[in-house]
């Protein structure tokens, strides 16, 4: 199948998304060795609406396809269940082509495509419950937030029991035929999006896969890989199993302490707190150099840790890159309220410090209170005092996971 090609999912519901087989990463962090799609679905009814858009840089390829689906004049409602770019860049230039339409999204979904758009724009904000009348066909609203950004919601055509999902249930996998029973078999990719994209939200998830549970479903359309024609059951489910797991992980007592060293000195200094660490009964401490650790082998440290003591030495009066990349790898939403603290060498002004403890305070960890630098390399007369330090460290989260245990 070209690029050129709409695919028709039921009697008024046609695919006009876009193939894209030579995407390598998706927002930086996530390999695509499958490659990905942008799916957008037209739904021809006494008032047409569009669910999702593409990406902007598709747009020559997405407007033809959407004229080869209906006559963009006549569509009344652009529906944006999410409002990350790849799903609502084209928004603004389909706008142009259809003037009379109405853009449809959660209340921060509205305020997000106003700051991407940089403009005002026919709106109509809606919520859990609510529905969309096109005429001859009724589409409901269900709230979804935080799957995975807090504008999220699902739509579900009423007549034709098609649910529109967006990122859930979904997968970086692009496959001309596009069907669930025609792609193969892609579970290494769905489940690989899963564990990158929802599964810190999977509380979130179990919310929105109790309210479909209610639904009668004849076809899932996600936002991006397989149409879920005939397996939409069995990806539910898996998805449902894989966010109990995450959930019920039993081990709460694990330490994550990463850092980088450009002389070997905050590694010296990492070594003595975890000393100090050790010294407490019943944690776990996963010690890593991620100078040249893959950003999805950090990811997946980072979130199977309790709590977090980040290193860096001080070059050019700033922290090195990596700690930047770990710090973009947190999530504010599963991180929230887990210790931190910092530590590291410098040479004159140390300003490392500073930033590694910002961004702690910043995703909203809970900061030790104190860190632990030292000028150029550490001396032996000062290990007990970097022991002491990573001790009180472990008490302080042994503490505050018993109590938490206890509430």
């Amino acid at each position: 199948m070209s690029n050129k090609q709409v695919l028709t999912v039921s009697d008024s519901v046609k695919w006009v998304g876009i193939l894209d087989a030579d995407i390598r990463t998706f927002d930086i962090v996530m390999e695509t060795e499958f490659g990905t799609t942008y799916n957008s679905y037209v739904i021809d009814a006494d008032y047409p609406a569009i669910i999702e858009t593409a990406k902007e840089k598709f747009w020559d390829v997405y407007e033809a396809k959407i004229r080869a689906a209906i006559d963009p004049s006549r569509i009344k409602f652009i529906v944006v269940n999410h409002t990350e770019p790849d799903h609502s860049g084209s928004v603004r230039k389909l706008l142009a082509i259809a003037p009379d339409a109405v853009v449809v999204g959660s209340g921060n979904a509205i305020r997000y495509l106003k700051d991407q758009i940089g403009d005002d724009f026919p709106n109509m904000v809606v919520k859990d419950g609510d529905v969309i009348n096109l005429g001859n066909k009724k589409l409901s609203v269900i709230g979804a937030p935080n799957l995975h950004w807090p504008d999220s919601i699902y739509t579900y055509l009423q007549e034709e029991k098609i649910l529109f999902t967006c990122d859930s249930f979904g997968a970086h996998f692009c496959h001309p035929e596009m069907f669930d029973d025609k792609v193969g078999n892609y579970d290494e990719a769905f489940k690989y999006y899963f564990d990158v994209i929802l599964k810190p939200f999977s509380k979130f998830f179990l919310k929105a896969i109790e309210k479909i549970e209610l639904l009668e479903i004849k076809t899932i359309c996600t936002g991006h890989g397989p149409i879920l024609s005939t397996n939409w059951k069995r990806c539910v489910d898996l998805s449902k199993k894989y966010s109990l797991e995450y959930l019920e992980k039993p081990e709460k007592n694990r330490i994550f302490v990463g850092y980088v060293s450009a002389y070997g000195y905050t590694k010296e200094l990492a070594e003595k707190i975890v000393e100090g660490i050790n010294s407490v009964d019943g944690l776990v401490v996963d010690l890593c150099d991620i100078e040249k650790m893959d950003a999805g082998t950090l990811s997946e440290k980072l979130e199977n840790s309790n709590a977090f003591l980040l290193g860096s030495p001080t070059i050019n009066q700033n922290m090195l890159p990596q700690m930047y990349t770990c710090f973009a790898l947190m999530s504010p939403l599963r991180e929230k309220g887990k210790l931190a603290s910092a530590f590291g060498s410098y040479g004159w002004s140390g300003e490392a410090e500073k930033f590694l403890v910002s961004n702690i305070e910043n995703l909203k960890l809970d900061y030790f209170g104190s860190a632990c630098f030292v000028k150029f390399r550490p001396q032996p007369k000062d290990f007990p005092l970097f022991i002491e330090f990573g001790k009180s460290f472990a008490l302080k989260f042994k503490e505050k996971n018993s109590s938490a245990s206890c509430s």
